[in-house]
Order: C-alpha cells, then sequence, then structure tokens
C-alpha cells in the first residue's frame, strides 16, 4: 500500500511537470520502513503545492466533459413520420435554449441572493417566468384551455438556500516554497449548513469513506472530516450511504464535512443535504487536487499542518408561491392522459428538467395538428416541480383540477431523458485527473411503471425497436422524482428518467444534451400516448 502511493506520488508529480527532490531517496526511505524503525525524514517537493498542478476554475455555462467532433447518432424516423416536424431535434433545440436562458437570467440577476447559485427556482422569479413562458408556448400552439395556478408553500415548509459560501485550503511553506491559499471554487454549501459568526478554521483529517471500519480508530474531533464519494451514475443513489456518515462524522465531533466527488471536469455538485452540520461538497478536479496534496502531505510528513477556513452566509425563505402551467386538448372522451415535465432546475438544469419540458412542449404542438387529436383528453402539465421545499406542483395540479384528474387514465412523467452518455476517456498530463468525454448514445433511461402493466412494458419494448431510445432493459415500478407528487391520484404513473452523472451539478448544461435524443424520445412519445389512447382501461390497469 505505501508503495503504491509512493509511486502514485511520483507519477503525478512526472505528469504535471513537477520533481520531487531526491525522488529515489524518498522512495529508498519507504523501503527501510520494513527493516528498521528509525524516522523517516521526507524530502521537500519543488514549487508550491508539492508541485501539483493547481485546479482550474469554475467557469459557469462550460461544459465540463470533451464533447469532441462526433456527434449523437442521429434520430431514426419511421416511415409515415416524416412530416412530424415539431418532433424534429433542432425545433426542440429551439425550446432547450429558451428554457436554459431563464436559468442564465436568474445568475445574472442574483435572485437568490448572490451569483454563486441559479436556476429556474420554484417561488422565486425565475420559476414565475418559466412558467410564463410554458403557458404562451401552450397558447401558441393553438390551445385555448391554458390554466395558470398559483399556490402557496406549506405552511411548515422552510427552503435554507446559501448566499455565499467558499472553502479555502490554507497555504503553509511547509507544502513548498510559495505555497499560498487555494479557494477550491467548485465547494458547494449544502442545506442547511450554519456556521456560527459565518466562519470557521480548523485542521483537516482524511476518512475516506467513512465506513464504520475506515473511522473506527479515527479521531475526528475539532477537524474538518474530508469524506470521498464516487457516484455510480445518479447521485440520488449516494445520498443513502453519505448522508448518513456524514452525520456520524458530526457525532463524533467533527466540526464539518467536505465530501469530494469523483465528478466529470470541474463543477459545483449540490446534492447531499441534512449532514448534522456545515457540509460541503467538492466537485472532479478541485477533489483531484485535494486528494494530491492530502497524498503529498502524508507521504512528506506535514499532513497534520494542513487546513481548511470555511465561510457561509444563508437565508431560510417561507411563505412562497409558485405556479403550474396546465394546457387540455380535448377529446372525445372525459377520460384524460396526463403528461408532465417539471419547470424547475437547479443551475442551467439542460438536463433536469430542460430536455424533458422541450418535449413536452413538441408535444403539444404536435397534438394539436390536424390528424394528431386523441379520443381522450390530454392534458400537459409544465409542473412548478419539487425542488423547493413545500411547494410541489404535482400535488397542487391535482388538488386544484379535480376536472382533469379524477378521470385520469395515466400520467406519464417526463424527467431528463436525453443527456449524452459519459464516460471516463483519459488522463490528462498536466495533473494526473482523468478526463470525461460524450459518446454517441444517450444515457440509460429508467423505466418506472407504478402498477407495472405488460400492455405499457410491451410499448417501451416497441419503442426501442422503432425509434432507438436508450430504454434499460430491466422493469421498475419507481415513481421518483415528479412522479411520486402524482400519487394523490390514485392512477397508474409512468416515470421515464435518466440517471446521469452531471444531475444537480453547474455542468449541466445545454452542450451535453443530445439534441437527436430529445427527438428520439419526443417520436416516442407522440408513439407512446397514441397507442394509449388505443388501449382499454383493464390494459393501462387504471381505474
Amino acid at each position: 500500500m505505501i508503495l503504491s502511493v509512493v509511486a502514485s506520488l511520483i507519477h503525478r508529480s512526472c505528469q504535471s511537470g513537477a520533481v520531487l527532490a531526491h525522488r529515489a531517496g524518498a522512495v529508498f526511505a519507504v523501503l527501510t520502513l520494513f527493516t528498521v524503525s528509525a524516522p523517516v525524514v521526507w524530502a521537500q517537493a519543488e514549487g508550491p503545492w508539492f508541485g501539483i498542478t493547481l485546479p482550474p476554475p469554475l467557469i459557469p455555462g462550460e461544459a465540463p466533459v470533451a464533447i469532441g467532433v462526433r456527434g449523437p447518432a442521429p434520430a431514426v424516423v419511421p416511415a409515415g413520420e416524416e412530416g412530424f416536424s415539431n418532433l424534429e431535434g433542432e425545433r426542440l433545440a429551439q425550446d432547450l435554449n429558451a428554457i436554459v436562458a431563464v436559468s442564465h437570467a436568474s445568475r445574472a440577476s442574483q435572485e437568490l441572493g448572490g451569483n454563486q447559485m441559479w436556476g429556474r427556482v420554484a417561488g422565486f422569479p425565475s420559476g414565475e417566468d418559466i412558467t410564463s413562458w410554458s403557458a404562451e408556448q401552450f397558447r401558441a400552439a393553438g390551445i385555448s384551455d391554458v390554466r395558470v395556478q398559483q399556490f402557496s408553500q406549506d405552511a411548515d415548509a422552510v427552503q435554507w438556500l446559501p448566499t455565499s459560501w467558499q472553502v479555502t485550503l490554507l497555504g503553509d511553506a511547509a507544502f513548498g516554497a510559495g505555497s499560498g491559499d487555494v479557494v477550491l471554487e467548485t465547494a458547494m454549501a449544502l442545506a442547511p449548513s450554519e456556521i456560527p459568526g459565518g466562519g470557521l478554521t480548523a485542521p483537516i483529517i482524511y476518512v475516506g469513506r467513512a465506513t464504520a471500519a475506515e473511522i473506527m480508530h479515527m479521531d475526528v474531533a475539532g477537524k474538518i472530516a474530508i469524506q470521498h464519494v464516487t457516484p455510480q451514475a445518479h447521485l440520488v443513489f449516494e445520498r443513502t450511504p453519505s448522508v448518513p456518515r456524514a452525520q456520524e462524522l458530526m457525532a463524533r465531533g467533527a466540526v464539518a464535512v467536505v465530501t469530494m466527488v469523483d465528478q466529470p471536469g470541474n463543477a459545483m455538485v449540490r446534492d447531499f443535504s441534512n449532514c448534522g452540520g456545515p457540509c460541503f461538497n467538492l466537485g472532479g478536479q478541485d477533489s483531484n487536487f485535494l486528494s494530491a496534496v492530502m497524498d503529498a502531505a502524508a507521504l512528506d510528513g506535514s499532513f497534520d499542518q494542513l487546513r481548511m477556513r470555511l465561510e457561509v452566509a444563508s437565508a431560510e425563505h417561507t411563505g412562497l408561491r409558485a405556479s403550474n402551467a396546465i394546457a387540455v386538448i380535448p377529446g372525445s372522451s372525459d377520460e384524460t392522459i396526463v403528461l408532465n415535465a417539471h419547470t424547475d432546475a437547479w443551475f442551467d438544469g439542460a438536463g433536469d428538467n430542460g430536455d424533458g419540458l422541450a418535449v413536452l412542449m413538441g408535444l403539444a404542438r404536435h397534438f394539436m395538428q390536424p390528424g394528431q387529436q386523441l379520443n381522450r383528453t390530454l392534458v400537459l402539465v409544465a409542473s412548478a416541480g419539487h425542488h423547493t421545499r413545500g411547494l410541489n406542483g404535482p400535488r397542487n395540479a391535482v388538488r386544484m383540477n379535480p376536472d382533469l384528474f379524477d378521470e385520469a387514465l395515466l400520467i406519464f412523467n417526463l424527467e431528463h431523458v436525453a443527456q449524452r452518455n459519459i464516460a471516463p476517456a483519459r488522463f490528462l498530463f498536466e495533473d494526473g485527473y482523468r478526463q470525461f468525454t460524450a459518446d454517441v448514445g444517450e444515457a440509460p433511461i429508467v423505466v418506472g411503471i407504478t402498477n407495472e402493466s405488460a400492455a405499457l412494458q410491451n410499448l417501451f419494448t416497441e419503442g426501442v425497436q422503432r425509434y432507438g431510445t436508450n430504454f434499460m432493459s430491466t422493469e421498475s415500478d419507481m415513481a421518483s422524482g415528479e412522479g411520486g407528487g402524482y400519487r394523490s391520484a390514485g392512477v397508474p404513473i409512468v416515470t421515464t428518467m435518466q440517471a446521469p452523472p452531471l444531475y444537480h451539478t453547474s455542468g449541466e448544461v445545454e452542450e451535453v444534451i443530445s439534441i437527436p435524443g430529445m427527438e428520439r424520445m419526443a417520436r416516442f412519445m407522440a408513439f407512446f400516448v397514441k397507442q394509449v389512447d388505443q388501449l382499454d382501461i383493464q390494459q393501462i390497469g387504471g381505474r
């Protein structure tokens, strides 16, 4: 283990152009640990921060992955669908651009108290702006029954939001001459991080994954605990292990927890909360830098001198209001098929849920075209979403529209559906960071059908064959995200949801969305809705 760490440090130093003074002597010193008990004095590395390359700056709007020259595979257009121009990728891309522009305006206006946090946030002007835009698109499609319905935040709900924050690794000559303070720009303050006086300075301790076996002999009291998370796709899958471990570290006396997240590039990572005290995430290349520094300091014998300064200011919001935009395309029957896409997002939110909302708008235009009307009434909901505590768009849509939901047969939730598939590619020689790149397909899409209807499952199988949509092969009955808010309707809920690594990060920008992927999904959805319209209630498994 020690030999591999030394080899890694020397390899990293060679890659970055730094030179460890007396490298060979240092390796020899480690080898002698196995034969002599004399203390080892590590040679000081040349240059600031052991010669390790500093992480790149955070650049809002910049893709954190290599996009490359090969675009996504073109969408498949089955015979007879050539004229469905409202479902074409380039038309959907126009909507995606307009949706993300609302987030950019949010950042420019600093509506959340500063420019570190932005998005399309329910309860704030950007949330109302995207609802208004959605209603305008419904009306422009020719839909006459468009309802913009405002509702209030639950009385007991509080939305905590950071207004400014900073995580600084403090410099010291022990880490190399000229080692100044390094602000880790991708640091993200997590709810509800509060620090008396607004800031604290403390030594750090690395706790790995913070499992019970790893921390059983560690003294974290009075220190900032650094835990490490390597996501397996969607960050939501990491909440269950990571948050309780952070809480345990706080219970053991840690003054804060900083989670290094192995994410592509250098982006802010918003997921995780309720750590039991001050808690921050770090993006991929910031985490890579901090990890390299900790390794080098451990080998150099100066780890105990590593210290961080944490700062945060925040605000709590109550009494907020948000709106849903609901469009109704009448059929010959009062029975309804409901399609939902949430409008709210953190940061640019091109994938959560800009792509889903753009597909919804394409479907609104498509089903208003001659020859596309349904027998059943089609309801399209641009929901205020679920990111703001106490402002649940789906639950309020059901409550405020009994005429639509009492006759509902099925609710379909479109939620992040066209992000490009991202995979590790190569090492960047200047800092040892493993780059990520986008390939020519879309990230896998999970399909959840709450009643596990065989007829509905078969439509997804046919969708793969007809359009090449990358639906996962395993079946599921999940209804997470917006889908969960519709459970009060008491009908089958279908959810399509990707599990990509850029979820809830500032790197979820337009460039990482597959335009042909949006077209694939829109064409599949038009097909799916048409087919469901022909199924009887027993086949759907509804009322």
